[in-house]
């Protein structure tokens, strides 16, 4: 288990929402490091999260090869999933925090998340 806690900037909302999960201002809340790995990895090089106890993993020769989901911008706020070339749009209607927490995700997340 990963205790995560959010630090708002000065001015900034008191609440953040990644992958469906709130955090807020100076509240601890437990993760699984196993359900939450790409979410974790990316939470720890963020500079407004503190991430204590988590077993961040690096994929391997035994982890599945990359099918090229990523989340790109797609222009006035709006950001969207995406195989392979921006011309295959898998999902759209992602803000900018729930984009980049995707393209943080591994591979397995990212195909579990689309479906």
């Amino acid at each position: 288990m990963a205790t995560v806690t959010y630090h708002a900037p000065l001015g900034d909302s008191e609440v953040v929402s990644l992958m469906g999960l709130r955090f807020f201002d100076g509240e601890p809340r437990e993760l699984d490091d196993a359900e939450h790995p790409g979410l974790l990895a990316k939470l720890a090089t963020n500079p407004h999260f503190a991430v204590e106890g988590a077993v961040l993993s690096v994929l391997d020769a035994t982890d599945p090869p990359p099918i090229g989901l990523r989340a790109v911008h797609r222009g006035f706020g709006r950001y969207a999933i995406v195989r392979g070339d921006e011309d295959a749009e898998i999902r759209d209607g992602l803000n900018k925090a729930e984009a980049h927490a995707f393209n943080a995700l591994s591979e397995a997340e990212k195909r579990a998340f689309v479906g």
